[in-house]
Order: C-alpha cells, then structure tokens, then sequence
C-alpha cells in the first residue's frame, strides 16, 4: 500500500491509501473518489516525499590487528 496526498478543486488536502501509484490514476480518472471535506470529485494527486526507509547503515569496519590502526600492521585506511 501506499499513501498519497490528495486536493480537491477548493484546495482541501487528504490522504488516501493505494495499492500503486497506477491505482491512484485510474481511480482519479474514473472520479471514484471524493473529498471528505467538500464532496468534490475533481482531485488531483499533491506532490509526494519518497519513503527511502529500509535497512540501518552497516557498522563500520573494526579493525583486525592488535592494538588497532594506529599501530600500522592494520590493512584499513582512516
């Protein structure tokens, strides 16, 4: 699923669940969907952040060598 705003004619914003962004437009198209505000049927899509959610960043390396970089027997770079 997915989340779009929408606005009416008369400028009200909402949210509505999609299942993709082509569920979106055909249902606009078809009108099938209306202001909860207003009643209005003339609805167009409000610009959209992208959800760029996913995995944590990887841990940075540890050094393998004893006593660390610093001692330079270690292959990794600071």
């Amino acid at each position: 699923m997915i989340s779009y705003t929408l606005i009416c004619a008369k400028g009200h914003e909402f949210a509505e669940h999609f299942d993709d962004f082509d569920d979106c437009q055909a249902k606009l198209k078809a009108k099938a969907l209306k202001c909860p505000t207003c009643g209005s049927k003339s609805l167009t899509k409000g610009l959209s952040a992208p959800n760029v959610g996913g995995q944590a960043a990887a841990p940075a390396p540890t050094c393998p060598a004893a006593g660390g970089c610093m001692n330079g027997a270690c292959g990794l770079k600071r």
